[in-house]
This record gives structure tokens, sequence and C-alpha cells, in this order.
């Protein structure tokens, strides 16, 4: 891999993601022969094609389906072998073309160490031999192996099947990110080297091989970004459509004088950029529930960073992360300034959040209470109407039947990065954890309360109907024609 002047270092190859129930159950599925024999599956991917502009192409490749491949499915097998009945794949590749999913071959070496072996390179080119004269010469084969508990992958295409390509990493969502097939690089920058000696050297390289998107590069989000660029990120998309205004400066980080009224994203893009470290990253200068773009983006991530104090789009991201199945890392700040008896103005409150949910692990935002109907209403109304921001929480909702106001989030820059910080160092706790968490706190929701110096949790609301995080009735579910299935969001374009 060539390296840019830019210093970064070109990533390549596409990225699979699957479900901790789904790893466990086929893990258990594979190694599980009473005889130590060879075990197969077939894995039905949806493939989420999404460009970004100035970030080089890598699809996102989704488990949806597994088959295990039992009874006449099997002509014979051993613990160096397996042979499968080819004649029952006809089934599978129609059911790829009507429901627009790819088809994966997965296996395990019980008593080898080897990631892929000649055989299984015949075993790929003859099933994707079968699946490009039924589907098409664009037709696409995932190929998996488990080694020692160890995901290893690689894609074809059924117009020049011959040629492998790579897949950057395997990654593995349950509480934590699991990632796999992950190579080491011979040498480790000298700006990592301390990160290396306290999380060790895979550490550096997972998150080398990760795409992070930001929303909001204000006060949490300004200093989200360029620590995650610090800390070695490979690929980060900064989404923001607001400006950068004089009275920001006191708590973002990373801008100038010179930036006031220029976008925010661009802004932050140009100085990460100035720093020559190997990430390379996009700006996109519009707001999330207003850009196609924007969505295409977020769904083209590993990991979500919201960092932005906009309810319709947090709302936005909590419905994404599960169709996308992301990882999700929130923030917001809140507080009350109150009239002391000498006259001047002090924190009564002032508490910072960092919500980490996993599309199987954690409560969503609005189990959280984080984003709620009442919110949503209250937002769009102050966005139509600016003049109902200066009333108070009792008119709004006497005269104009809105709950909202009255909660403030004064712009205090210790506090937004001490936020900052928390979310970055949660996020390299679900890489490498590290953490020792009390049995009174939630991963998913932490509260730093800044005046009373004490950190705690709020219990979830107790929703056994909640479509995101309970019923997961669109975890991983087709979005159909329309981006999360909102017309308003506009038509998918290319593959899904």
């Amino acid at each position: 891999m060539g390296v840019e002047k830019s210093g970064y270092t070109a990533m390549t190859g596409h990225r699979i993601t699957m479900l901790g129930s789904q790893d466990r159950a086929l893990q258990e599925w594979l190694c599980g022969h009473p005889d130590g024999h060879e075990r197969g599956a077939l894995v039905l991917f949806r493939r989420l094609a999404r460009v970004v502009k100035n970030i080089p192409a890598s699809d996102r490749f989704l488990v949806v389906h597994v088959i295990e491949l039992t009874g006449d499915w099997i002509i014979d097998s051993s613990p160096v072998h397996l042979t499968i009945n080819m004649r029952k794949l006809p089934d599978i590749y129609l059911k790829c073309e009507t429901e627009g999913l790819h088809l994966g071959f997965v296996h395990n070496h019980p008593v080898s160490n080897i990631e892929f072996s000649s055989q299984d390179e015949i075993n790929e080119l003859n099933i994707l031999h079968g699946l490009a004269g039924c589907n098409g010469e664009a037709s696409t084969l995932v190929a998996m192996t488990l080694t020692e508990g160890k995901w290893n992958a690689r894609i074809r295409q059924g117009l020049l099947p011959r040629e492998v390509l790579p897949v950057r990493h395997v990654s593995v969502l349950s509480d934590k990110i699991g990632l796999h097939g992950i190579t080491l690089p011979e040498e480790t920058p000298e700006i990592l080297l301390r990160q290396e000696a306290a999380f060790g050297k895979p550490f550096n390289a997972k998150l080398q091989s990760l795409r992070a998107v930001v929303v909001g590069a204000g006060g949490t989000g300004s200093a989200v970004a360029t620590l995650l660029a610090r800390a070695g990120v490979g690929e980060l998309i900064i989404i923001d459509g607001d400006d950068l205004a004089g009275s920001n400066m006191n708590r973002v980080r990373g801008y100038q004088a010179k930036d006031i009224g220029k976008n925010k994203a661009v802004s932050l893009k140009d100085f990460i950029d100035s720093l020559r470290l190997n990430v390379r990253v996009a700006a996109i200068s519009a707001f999330l529930n207003e850009s196609r773009e924007a969505i295409d983006a977020l769904s083209s991530a590993d990991v979500v960073f919201g960092c932005t104090d906009d309810i319709a789009g947090r709302n936005l991201m909590n419905q994404a992360i599960y169709y996308h199945a992301q990882v999700y890392i929130d923030c917001g700040l809140t507080g009350r300034v109150d009239v002391h008896d000498d006259g001047f103005p002090y924190l009564r409150d002032h508490r910072g959040r960092v919500s980490c949910i996993l599309p199987e692990s954690g409560a969503c935002l609005r189990c959280q209470r984080v984003v709620t109907d009442e919110k949503l209403r209250y937002e769009q109304a102050i966005k139509d109407n600016p003049e109902l921001a200066k009333l108070d929480s009792d008119t709004l909702k006497r005269e104009y039947y809105l709950v909202g106001g009255g909660e403030q989030a004064p712009g205090v820059g210790p506090f937004t990065s001490a936020t900052a910080d928390n979310v970055v160092a949660t996020f390299m706790n679900l890489i490498r954890p590290y953490r020792s968490i009390s049995e009174e706190l939630r991963q998913d929701n932490i509260w730093i309360d800044f005046i009373h110096m004490t950190i705690h949790s709020n219990e979830p609301v107790d929703d056994p109907g909640c479509i995101c995080c309970r019923t997961h009735l669109i975890l991983l579910k087709n979005e159909g024609k329309y981006r999360l299935e909102m017309p308003i969001l506009g038509e998918i374009n290319g593959p899904q």
C-alpha cells in the first residue's frame, strides 16, 4: 500500500459485519460435529455499497441469514474436508436474486491453522460458477473460514472469478467490537507507540481498519473527531451543516479565527489534514436529516458518533444503527443556571452524558428518553417559530401544548471536552476492554455530574414493544426502495 503526501496509507478491502448472536450460533454449529469433522453453512449478506466522496470505496456486507448445511446438504465430510450437494444450491441462488442478497460459503478448519486451502479455492470457484450462471457475472461470493476461533474472509466476483478481493476486517458486534482478519503492520508510527504500550499492537491496527462518522462538529464533536484522528482511526467522516460562530471558540478544538463564518465540517477536515496523520477525512457540509449524501455516508461507517444537539438527527441515527448493524456512541450535555444571592449566575446543574449502544446490547435513545416525540415536536416548533424559544416551559405547555424549554446546556469548555474525552475512552473500551464498571452503572448510559463530581446511570424505560432495542423489528431489515424506509430521505441507488 502506498503512502500519499498527506501521510495517509490507503486502506483497501471490503468489510463484513455480523451480530454477536450470529457469531455464537455459527461458531457452535461449525465446531460442534461429534466426530470433529468440518462443517459448513451458507450465509446470505446484505451489501451496503454507499459511495462517500474522498473516501476509498469499501462496501459493508451484513450477515442477515444463516443456513446450516446438514442432512442431504452433505455428501461427505472428515476432519480435513467437506463435500456439499451442489444440486441444492439453485434454490439459494434464486433467493439471492429475488431478495437482493449476496451468497457466502462458510466452513471451519478443525485440524489446520491455515486461512484458506487450495481445495477451498476449488470449492469457491465451483459455487461461483453456478451462481454466476444463474444470477449473472456481477454475482458476488463471500468466502469465510473459522480457524482457531478466528474469522478470515475474502470475496470473488463472477466476472473475474480467480481475482480475490480482500476483506480488511470481519466485525462481530456483541457488547463490544470484535475485529477479525486484521493485518498487523511491521512498524508502529511514533505517535501511536504509547497507545500500543497501553493496549497492545493489534489495537492500533484495529483502529486503522475502522471507518467512523462524527455527526456534529461543535464543542463535543470537534473534540471527538480530532481525538479519533490522533488515536489512529483510518477513515473519518465529519457531518455538520452549521457555520462556526465566534461564540463557539471557547469550547471547540481544531478551529482558528479565520474559520469563523465557515462550515464547521469543512474547516475541521482542513485542520485534521494539516496534522498529516494516517487518516483519510471527508467533510459533508449538511445536516443529517436534510441530506441524502449524509445518510449514505452514515450507513457506510462501522461506528457512529452522535455529537449534535439536534433531536431529529439523533432520531435518525437511533434507527439507522439497527438497519445497518453499527455501533452508536451518542453524547450530550444538560444543565441549569440559577441566580445567586449576590445577583450573579451560578451553575445549579451541569452534566455530560455518554450513551453506548450496540445492535444487540444497550437501550436505544428512545428507551433512554434522550429522544422522545415531545422533544421532536418542540424542536420542530422552535425551528418554525424561533420566538418560542424565549418562552418558559409552563407557557409553552399551557398555550402551545409543547413540552420542552427550561433545560440549558451552558457552553463551558472543560465540560464539553471532558464529555468528548469520555466518548473516545468508551469507544476504546469496546475495542480493547479495560474498564471495571460497578454494578450501579450501565455501559449504555453514563452521566458525569460536573457539579457534585459523581457518575451515575439512568434506568431506561421498560418498553417491551420498542422496535429498536427490544423487539428488533428493524434490526437488519431491508430498507426497500427508500433510505431507512422513509420516502422523505429519497430512493436508494445501487446495491443494498
